[in-house]
């Protein structure tokens, strides 16, 4: 990558005017593409834009007090024909379902078919999607997404924060090798989709978003390290090979409203993701929870294999682990619909406050305890009706 420097002021952008400054940086990008790559500076100020476009061997850096302020009008913003790799939006099924727009992956920041791009904020750097309404969009409001990299290798996202996105703040689709760091994401919809990808590391982020945290199908070998996650939503809706959260503080009611539903409880941890319209990899489907702090959600685990309303109809899921962790004041009960599932907790703390059974099995799993404490009473169901009630540590396995 060249090192060298281009400044979006000296391509004639303004700061803090409410005229569009999309053309003028857009300039400065060419520019750098035409030299080889390097950096785009934006400076301190507000800088009003609709749909940027990157390209190989680019660093987008914001300075401290740098804003990227999207457009309001939906108009400003194009999808520059990405060739997404998310085939469902090509669905009848589905377009009709969401109500998806043939520009569904447009966004205030977009690169395809690329590599080594990185988006770098110093601390106070905002990207604001400005909650763009959209009547011909997703569910008929939904606007454009925040950051749209489809296909990029050798991605970092580092240090900024993204709010008030009008569709996903982050759709990251098929991108191999992905570094997101100190990222924060507040309001708007889901924090990160992952479709596709692979070998992403997420460390030191700070989400607090209105619809999933992180989203996503065939994601393959993802770890989420020492993240702060508060939703509206679920936390996890993902489906893929070797997904670990690790030392993570997850916690709920949101701070933010679901969009859609004005509500603020978050639904579940984990709610499985395996889309019928799309190719998935012939891998174990697999995640771990470990090390971490749950607290105040609702449901545990969303599974209900074969449901295409949850979009749980394509691959299975093969396992659950929680490990060395500790799950407070869980007020929903789990059922959990999948043959050929391995649940499993290991040196973990429960705290389910309620009546009903903390999971109820609708078909023949394995079940493994593994010093794991129960603070009150708590029931679990087997499949064929088998009921079994621990109310202190307890070690067991249990193939039914």
């Amino acid at each position: 990558m060249s090192n060298q420097e281009f400044n979006i002021i000296d391509f004639g952008a303004q700061a803090d005017t409410t005229q569009l400054q999309t053309a003028t940086i857009q300039a400065c990008i060419e520019a750098c593409r035409e030299a080889g790559g390097g950096q785009i500076t934006i400076p301190v100020g507000r800088f009003l834009i609709g749909s940027l476009r990157l390209y190989s061997d680019m660093t987008l850096y914001l300075q401290e007090g740098a804003q990227l302020i999207g457009s309001t009008n939906y108009l400003d913003y194009e999808d520059f024909q990405v060739p997404t790799t998310i085939t469902y939006a090509n669905d009848a099924y589905y377009q009709n379902k969401w109500h998806l727009p043939p520009y569904y992956f447009y966004g205030l920041i977009t690169a395809f078919q690329a590599e080594n791009i990185s988006i770098i904020g110093e601390p106070g750097a905002i990207i604001d999607g400005c909650d763009t309404y959209d009547a011909n969009g997703e569910e008929q409001f939904r606007g454009p997404m925040g950051i749209v990299m489809s296909q990029v290798k050798h991605l970092q996202l580092i240090g900024y924060t993204m709010q008030n996105s009008a569709n996903w703040a982050h759709c990251l689709d098929g991108c191999e090798h992905v570094l997101i760091e100190r990222v924060t994401v507040q309001a708007g919809h889901d924090g990160f989709n992952l479709h596709h990808s692979q070998a992403i590391k997420v460390q030191n982020c700070h989400l607090e978003t209105g619809d999933d945290c992180f989203a996503g199908y065939d994601i393959q070998h993802l770890q989420v390290t020492n993240c702060q996650l508060n939703t509206a939503c679920n936390v996890f809706r993902v489906g893929g090979h070797q997904l670990v959260v690790d030392n993570c503080q997850i916690k709920g009611p949101g701070r933010y409203p679901h969009l859609s539903q004005d509500t603020y409880d978050t639904h579940a941890l984990f709610k499985y993701y395996s889309i019928d319209a799309d190719q998935m990899t012939p891998v174990e489907q697999d995640i771990t929870f470990q090390d971490c702090l749950i607290d105040n959600i609702g449901k545990l685990i969303v599974y209900d294999f074969g449901n295409r309303d949850f979009m749980q109809i394509n691959r299975p899921l093969d396992q659950i682990n929680f490990k060395r962790t500790t799950i407070n004041h869980l007020t929903q009960p789990s059922t959990v619909n999948g043959q050929c599932l391995t649940v499993s907790f290991e040196k973990t703390l429960i705290d389910f406050n309620s009546k009903q059974a903390f999971l109820t099995f609708k078909t023949p799993i394995t079940l493994k305890l593994n010093e794991v404490t129960f603070k009150r009473p708590t029931t679990i169901m087997l499949a064929e009706g088998q009921q079994l009630t621990f109310d202190s540590q307890i070690n067991l396995i249990v193939t039914k």
